[in-house]
């Protein structure tokens, strides 16, 4: 449990400050700030001003923070004036009575500390040396050279882009302590291990230290105020303005790094099991999902001995890993939840006498799927909107009507239209076989949502959305991969010869027919990767062969085969629809190789495509996504001949050669020694035009 919940508040706090550093140094730099934060070296506020130059007061702050004093620093209270210049009253009298006591610094000859002077690589560099436990009379050399050159050997230095005289900031200092951290001290064990951190591969775990400053869950009752005024809030893992608690919130909060998680999500429904015991349960199963029960003080409330348990409507108080913090009965217990029937099923119950039981599935806005028991005469369709709604006595499913809201979703995501998007906003977007998946705000900003866009809305007490349903306005809902083979469509030439000879029997130009069949429809098979690719490189693909191939609506796999059939006379007409019966199409899919069987023939080509499909898997259609040569490759986006187009989270990169595609990564390949085809959806989603694969062809 604690690793889930450390995993959790970490992924949170790295989210505290969004910082701009060099690619190779980003990664070390902000877990060394972190760390810093979390032992409180620093605090969140300073993460805004990181190049600020750190006094000595400062830095002996850092040390002692660094070091096992750091929870008793606090206790040295007002003890005096050890330095003239430092009084007890001074915010740094603890941190430099402790760094000066125990010998990582010194005050000067005149009685003076100087905690205002900033502090220097070589005093910052000769002050870890001696919280490592080294001796500066051991060093070879004299100051600062002696120094300066055994923190470059200990790795202290390392990423640490300042020289000798140099002002050090509140970066390079935290990144000189965690490299202290993970350095070895001169008995010669990793310095981190002495505090009780675990050091392994020149990472540091202070899960425990993290853990330590975290309290909670608690759960906020009318009025709920917190200890402190935050200055990070996260509302259900996501950054938030608000600090507010309303009633039945489930948070946490740590004062050492100032931020509270806020959590609003709810289970509600009949409890149709529990775990590993009716008397001492440590799970329940509600609407066909199992939460674990945070605490015994939650266990005991749907404890068999309390009288709870299987049969009763509860609402669950979910909060980190969306354990249950706390548990509602009674009245108190309603609750409404909207979303899209995935799926529902008849099924034989014997427990008085045979009978029928239906239950549905319906993933709602907060991305929780809940399987409810309903009437078993009824149908649920896929894609049906619903609300589920839990009362005291039970659960209930009924279909509710469109409500929709059209607008623009402002650049920062916060307003669709004239309407606030409430901090704890809950997306879903949808598709109409009842495929669905939560959409972050971010996602449609910028995005114009229109009358067919948007199914349902609700506003809080506010006026502000806080549940949206979309109709497949994202495109994320697809799936996505390359075309590698199609088995039983693109006919070749022999097939096509015995086809033609059939159709053209007992003609007196049987021959002449036979050839005139093959030309026509050589030029509309479907074309190689190769071809497509290198037409891609060369610009022909976009003015040519493209839309030859996907326009033309005489096209051997332009829009509906059997159709095209149906237009044109004998013989082709024969041809088509005996080719138009169905394939199997062979892709790479998230790197895996897939096979998708259908009854008709999609107008895929080769290279990217994307599939809709149904809650089941089965493919519902398949279209080609559109190609375009990338000139320039950036963090989220791409350029392609002056134009920018944003890239999908989770797009796909593939090497291809030879007729043979490999799974790798956007960082193994580059506009300079690759060609790279970008495929991008475009295929009407209102926040769509995302490239979702990329294909490289090495340049050799």
């Amino acid at each position: 449990m604690k690793k889930r919940l450390f995993a959790c508040l970490l992924a949170a706090c790295l989210a505290v400050s969004v910082l701009v550093l060099p690619a190779s140094a980003a990664s070390l730099n902000n877990s060394a700030i972190q760390t810093a934060i979390t032992l409180g070296a620093m605090d969140t506020s300073q993460t805004g001003s990181l190049d600020a130059a750190v006094t000595r007061g400062a830095f002996a702050k850092m040390l002692v923070s660094f070091s096992a004093y750091r929870e008793s620093a606090s206790q040295q209270g007002n003890l005096g004036t050890l330095y003239k210049d430092v009084p007890g009253s001074s915010q740094w009298a603890p941190y430099v009575r402790i760094a000066v006591q125990q010998g990582w610094m010194n005050g000067y000859t005149d009685g003076t500390f100087r905690p205002d002077n900033v502090v220097t690589l070589e005093e910052a560099c000769t002050a870890a040396l001696k919280l490592l436990g080294y001796k500066m009379t051991d060093l070879n050399g004299v100051f600062p050279t002696a120094q300066l050159n055994k923190a470059q050997e200990l790795g202290l230095r390392n990423q640490l882009n300042r020289s000798q005289s140099e002002a050090m900031n509140y970066e390079d200092c935290a990144l000189l302590l965690y490299n202290t951290l993970t350095a070895n001290t001169a008995s010669g064990s990793a310095y981190g291990t002495s505090l009780g951190f675990t050091v392994s591969n020149g990472q540091v775990d202070t899960s425990t230290v993290m853990l330590k400053s975290l309290k909670g869950p608690f759960v906020a009752a009318e009025g709920t105020q917190l200890p402190f005024t935050p200055l990070s809030v996260y509302r259900n893992d996501k950054v938030s303005a608000s600090a507010e608690l309303n009633r039945y919130d489930v948070y946490y909060y740590s004062e050492s790094l100032q931020t509270v998680w806020i959590y609003t999500r709810r289970a509600a429904g009949r409890i149709t099991a529990v775990s590993p015991s009716a008397s001492a349960p440590t799970a329940v199963t509600v609407a066909g999902t199992s939460y674990k029960l945070g605490s015994t003080a939650v266990a005991s409330k749907v404890s068999s001995l309390n009288g709870g348990g299987v049969g009763e409507v509860v609402t669950l108080l979910l909060g980190m890993n969306n354990e249950a913090a706390d548990v509602i009965t009674g009245a108190e217990a309603d609750e409404v939840f909207y979303g899209v029937v995935q799926g529902a099923a008849r099924s034989l119950v014997e427990d008085n006498g045979a009978d029928v039981l239906q239950r549905v599935a319906v993933m709602c806005t907060d991305g929780v799927q809940r399987t409810v028991n309903v009437d078993k005469s009824l149908n649920y369709p896929k894609g049906w909107l619903v609300e589920i709604r839990v009362t005291p006595e039970g659960e209930s499913v009924s279909g509710i009507e469109n409500k929709v809201v059209t607008g623009k979703v402002n650049a920062d995501a916060t307003a669709l239209g004239s309407y606030a998007l409430a901090d704890d906003v809950q997306i879903l977007d949808t598709t109409a076989e009842g495929v669905a998946g939560t959409v972050r705000p971010s996602r449609l900003a910028g995005t114009d949502l229109n009358l067919l866009n948007v199914r349902y809305y609700t506003l809080n007490e506010k006026g502000e959305i806080d549940r949206l349903i979309l109709n497949d306005v994202t495109g994320d809902l697809w799936t996505y991969g390359v075309l590698d083979d199609i088995k039983n469509v693109a006919v070749n030439y022999s097939e096509l010869q015995t086809l033609a000879k059939i159709i053209s029997t007992g003609k007196s130009d049987s021959t002449d027919t036979q050839d005139k069949i093959v030309d026509d429809l050589k030029d509309v098979l479907v074309p190689t990767t190769s071809e497509v690719l290198w037409g891609v490189i060369n610009g022909d693909i976009l003015s040519t062969l493209w839309q030859k191939i996907t326009a033309n609506t005489d096209s051997l796999l332009s829009l509906g085969l059997r159709q095209v059939g149906s237009l044109v006379g004998e013989p082709y007409a024969s041809i088509f629809r005996y080719i138009g019966g169905g394939a199997t199409y062979v892709c790479y899919v998230n790197g895996s190789q897939v096979a998708f069987t259908t009854n008709v023939k999609y107008p895929v080509l080769v290279g990217g495509v994307a599939a809709r499909r149904e809650t089941t898997g089965s493919v519902r259609t398949m279209v080609q996504l559109m190609p375009m040569k990338i000139d320039q490759v950036g963090a989220a986006s791409v350029m392609s001949n002056g134009t920018r187009f944003e890239m999908a989270d989770d797009a796909q990169v593939y090497l291809w050669y030879k007729g043979q595609y490999y799974a790798t990564k956007l960082t193994e390949v580059n506009s300079e020694g690759y060609y790279l085809t970008g495929w991008y959806d475009n295929f009407g989603c209102a926040a769509g035009k995302r490239v979702r694969v990329i294909v490289a062809v090495k340049k050799d």
